[in-house]
């Protein structure tokens, strides 16, 4: 029953943000000038309207992926290939229709068309680009109109390349731009399948915290947000690094010269070849890779580059998690601010999972036990994410992959109800409310104290208590004492 449930709300998530999309300028789809070459029908649905339908596919999308997953305890309940060909397709098909869900899109256009024609979009402003009469800087969104681009190079460079194609039209340098987003997000799709092995219980909930999910497919194709290719850069990381350690560090320095916020999951690459058997030479080895294309990228970009990343993580209007006032009044403490609960809750998280704190020493038998190649990037990415003042529901695609590829399946749920808490108070999307920062500010601090919850209690379980196919905690089991080993199953 749960594997038709998991169809029918996955199926009516699809078919109700698809129709958001594509009735029209509204409070979900923003204007960008003419729509062409984008399928749409034209019009200029309510807010009301446009409200209803993404609130249902954000509700839809989470009952049909828990449910999902759910239906997995008893085994492959559909052929993994079949579901990622479905997801893959429908990227193909939001590829088509108009950005939703946010301007950040018309944003990369713009900063695009800077660079296109020459200028600097780490010096030059959006609100300059439309002083000059440029037909897509004259089509500029209000939030963004005094702020260069806080994107690394790499992305600016994927920026530049689509302006370059689609010419004078915002609506062409989306396309190409929504399309780059689709290749990024399957290709991300592809590599996680790979990486899960032929387990076909393994393969298939992949797929659905991914490929499947409609939320993230939304807002990584639908929605356009350069997090798409942060996260296949990282993933590519992943699984580059099984063979090449050096490769593994270009493709982690990529990520984050997509995006600076991926610079501490990109550094657990670092700490996952150092907890490797060749550990001297694995690392030194990323962190050359990491070298060349991170730092190489943003010192190439220039100072400018970091000035306005500087500027970015100072702005204090759009933050998810409740300050004191007298913090946010002095950007030194507002920085210390995020550092202190950064650096909590990755300790915390590092604890629970059994990495190790003293890493001069050799990895023991225990912690060799461990998945070394992806837990140091999951907690580090976790950690520095969930705590941000910065969150959107964009941002929890640096958790799901990391999520899809450890066993710890007991954090699935929190995960996916962050994703809908957070999608149903963003959406709409293109005018976000006060109520609805507020709301998220609350709903978001009590989410985290769920998962911190979860974490502890889960890790503190009885070995009995799990589905006997995967490990249950972040922290190995201990072995069964003499006195129980007749009636507790082997690990």
């Amino acid at each position: 029953m749960s594997r038709v449930f998991s169809w029918v709300m996955l199926g009516a998530s699809i078919v109700a943000m698809g129709a958001a999309m594509m009735l029209g300028t509204s409070a979900a789809v923003p204007d960008f000038g003419p729509t062409w070459p984008f399928l749409t029908f034209g019009g200029s649905p309510s807010w009301a309207t446009v409200a209803t339908l993404t609130w249902i596919a954000a509700g839809c999308a989470g009952a049909g992926v828990l449910s999902g997953l759910y239906a997995l305890r008893k085994g492959p309940w559909v052929s993994p290939r079949r579901l990622l060909l479905a997801g893959a397709v429908v990227a193909c098909v939001y590829a088509l229709l108009p950005p939703t869900g946010s301007v950040d899109m018309m944003n990369y256009a713009i900063y695009g068309r800077i660079a296109d024609l020459g200028r600097d979009p780490y010096v030059t402003t959006p609100l300059r680009l439309a002083h000059t009469g440029d037909p897509v800087g004259l089509l500029l969104p209000s939030g963004w109109q005094r702020v260069p681009t806080v994107y690394g190079p790499v992305m600016t460079f994927i920026q530049w390349l689509a302006a370059h194609l689609g010419g004078n039209s915002m609506a062409r340098i989306i396309f190409v731009l929504k399309w780059a987003n689709a290749a990024a997000f399957i290709g991300t799709g592809l590599i996680l399948d790979r990486m899960t092995g032929p387990d076909p219980v393994r393969r298939l909930r992949a797929c659905l915290l991914w490929t499947a999910n409609p939320l993230i497919l939304f807002w990584m194709v639908g929605s356009g947000h350069a997090d798409a290719f942060a996260v296949f850069f990282l993933v590519a990381a992943l699984y580059a690094a099984r063979r090449s350690a050096f490769a593994g560090g270009l493709l982690g320095g990529a990520s984050v010269a997509v995006k600076a916020s991926f610079l501490f999951p990109a550094a657990g690459l670092v700490i996952a070849a150092w907890l490797s058997p060749a550990r001297y030479r694995r690392a030194a080895a990323t962190v050359v890779g990491f070298l060349l294309v991170g730092v190489g990228g943003y010192a190439l970009a220039g100072p400018a580059a970091l000035n306005s990343l500087n500027a970015r993580l100072g702005r204090k209007k759009d933050r998810y998690l409740p300050v004191p006032e007298f913090i946010l009044n002095h950007h030194g403490m507002y920085m210390v601010w995020m550092a202190v609960l950064a650096l909590a809750l990755t300790a915390f998280l590092w604890w629970r999972s059994g990495l190790p704190f003293a890493l001069w020493r050799r990895p023991s038998a225990e912690v060799q036990g461990l998945p070394l190649d992806v837990l140091p990037v999951a907690v580090l990415a976790f950690g520095t994410t969930l705590v941000s003042p910065l969150q959107y529901p964009w941002y929890d695609a640096m958790l799901l992959p990391m999520l899809a590829l450890l066993p710890y399946r007991r954090l699935d749920w929190t995960v996916i109800v962050r994703g809908v808490m957070l999608g149903v108070f963003t959406l709409p999307g293109v005018r976000v409310n006060g109520y609805q920062h507020l709301g998220v500010r609350w709903a978001n601090l009590l989410w985290l104290a769920v998962f911190v919850l979860v974490v502890w209690r889960t890790s503190r379980r009885a070995p009995a208590a799990e589905p006997p196919a995967e490990p249950p905690t972040l922290v190995p089991p201990a072995p069964p004492s003499a006195s129980s080993s007749s009636t507790a199953p082997a690990a």
